[in-house]
């Protein structure tokens, strides 16, 4: 399964991580079974989310901290100024409803008390 990052979380747990190739094509790393790879270009949301699946991948769904510290040690490899950075979590299809656009069940969030995401029902990292 592939996905691109976007977006950015809550900072917390800064381990560093190794990035590895794995069997991910050029320009992607492999996390856990899985190819990530880490786009720049400034777009909204949905913009990133269609990139994505034009690419046959999503916009990353984080299930626990070990992926997130994975997927923070990405973004900080390629933006050493760390700025948000979409991931695949929103509520557009229902107010307050929260799902991962792969699909996959949010069992797993590590927003800081009262931090809201943005308005565009949207998350980011």
């Amino acid at each position: 399964m592939i996905f691109f990052l976007f977006l950015f979380l809550s900072f917390s747990d800064d381990r560093a991580v190794q990035l590895q190739h794995g069997n991910c094509p050029t320009f992607w790393w492999s996390f856990n079974g899985r190819c990530y790879t880490y786009v720049a270009t400034p777009m909204s949301w949905s913009d990133a989310e269609f990139h994505c699946l034009s690419q046959g991948a999503n916009l990353v769904s984080i299930h626990n901290m070990e992926e997130e510290n994975f997927v923070r040690s990405l973004i900080r490899n390629f933006d050493r100024a760390q700025r948000d950075t979409w991931i695949g979590l929103s509520d557009v299809h229902r107010e307050g409803r929260w799902m991962w656009s792969d699909g996959s069940v949010v069992g797993f969030v590590n927003w800081n008390a009262g931090e809201v995401t943005c308005i565009n029902m949207c998350s980011y990292i």
